[in-house]
């Protein structure tokens, strides 16, 4: 049970943020039915993950030069398991594998951004990225914001409509309504036997009509409906922070508050050296890490019935260079790939073009060149599966398809949305 006092703890990044302008408040009007609530959860692995050895070739020309490029980091092809035979995931990801089999998830190659405009900074890429804004790493507010202030089909009568287990990232920048805390057990600014006191307290100096007052009043307010919802982590979660993220997402999900939208990070993917050796190692075991996370996410959304209503997306600062460097590593590179997880995917198949790893393919002679802007997947997720028209506004210059056939365009006429 969350108590008052417990919830307090995690007011605690809430209040720092609601200083910067970026989170300022929850509205409380829980009246509307939000059990069909379609959300998006954007998975983030900052430091920047190694494409070849996640979707990893297997066959043909593509093999053997990743073979020859990767003499000591790759995986073997013992320690693959296919996904479309002529690529595959180390064998580390077994509940992913699970998940591309029964059809609900998808893989899309060489994702990125426009030729010139990338970057491989890992502060200028990720701003890019958070932003949606190819070539600008200063821009006021976050894509994810954009599709939630400019959707027709997210309900006003949302009780936690955004969330972020730890601080919210840039992709939610501008979007007033973020709660923000780490964990369901470790809630309290003022921990001892006067947190009920320290609470009336705040009430009683933001009474007022200001931003702050008000945003104050809705955090107050919502203090009751988190002590209501009984958040207990199933014991089928991992015990990692990523495991233990996503299952407080879920457990917010399953409460029908009318989640909307969520952003988690998982960092440790900046595999500059020892990343592993022959299929084994660092790297590897840090895809079955996420493997499992993901795995217990979506088993815990399925038993509820939720798993259709849900889209984990993920993202990363930019690819690795398709060459291992000398330190059982790989270099920051430009290409990377991108995952979709969810129940109403076009899913078990594997979606883009792969531009090929000899060396006349690569960019610059050193990266996996990008076949798809980043801005195609999400345009599709946004409009096919959350019902926002409104591509232009949430990705700015952007000018592509919004459809690669990642969901069925007629999905967003199925059911209705709340």
């Amino acid at each position: 049970m969350i108590t008052r006092r417990k919830f307090l703890q995690g007011t605690t990044a809430f209040l720092t943020l609601a200083g910067t302008g970026i989170t300022i408040g929850l509205t409380t009007n829980k009246t509307a039915n939000l059990a069909n609530q379609r959300a998006i959860v954007q998975l983030f692995f900052r430091g920047g993950m190694d494409a070849l050895n996640f979707l990893i070739p297997r066959t043909g020309i593509n093999r053997t030069e990743y073979e020859a490029k990767r003499p000591n980091i790759k995986v073997p092809l013992t320690k693959i398991l296919d996904l479309n035979g002529d690529f595959g995931l180390p064998d580390t990801c077994t509940h992913l594998h699970d998940l591309y089999q029964q059809g609900k998830m998808a893989m899309i190659h060489a994702v990125g951004m426009p030729e010139g405009l990338s970057s491989r900074s890992h502060f200028e890429s990720q701003a890019m990225f958070d932003y949606g804004t190819p070539g600008n790493p200063n821009y006021p507010t976050g894509w994810l914001a954009r599709h939630v202030s400019s959707s027709p089909t997210i309900s006003n009568q949302a009780s936690i409509p955004s969330l972020s287990p730890g601080n919210p990232s840039a992709v939610l920048q501008g979007d007033n309504n973020v709660l923000s805390f780490d964990s369901a057990n470790n809630y309290n600014p003022n921990p001892g036997r006067y947190s009920e006191e320290h609470l009336n307290t705040l009430q009683q100096m933001y009474n007022g009509t200001s931003n702050m007052d008000t945003s104050m009043q809705a955090l107050i307010d919502n203090v009751a409906i988190v002590e209501s919802l009984n958040i207990t982590i199933p014991a089928s979660y991992p015990t990692d922070s990523l495991a233990q993220g996503l299952a407080l997402i879920a457990q917010i999900i399953k409460a029908d508050l009318g989640m909307q939208v969520a952003s988690i990070d998982f960092g440790g993917w900046d595999t500059h050296e020892n990343s592993g050796n022959n299929g084994t190692g660092y790297y590897v075991d840090r895809l079955g890490t996420l493997s499992a996370a993901v795995g217990a996410f979506f088993d815990d959304l399925s038993s509820a019935g939720k798993d259709d209503k849900v889209v984990l997306a993920t993202q990363t600062d930019f690819g690795r260079r398709v060459r291992e460097n000398g330190n059982y590593g790989t270099d920051h590179g430009t290409a990377q790939v991108m995952m979709m997880v969810g129940g109403s995917l076009n899913g078990g198949q594997i979606f883009g073009t792969f531009p090929g790893i000899g060396n006349a393919d690569l960019y610059l002679n050193a990266d996996l060149r990008m076949t798809t802007d980043f801005r195609l997947p999400y345009s599709d997720l946004v409009r096919n599966f959350l019902g926002n028209p409104n591509i232009p506004f949430v990705f700015p210059g952007y000018t592509g398809a919004d459809s690669m056939g990642l969901f069925p365009t007629d999905l967003i006429f199925k059911n209705g949305f709340d």
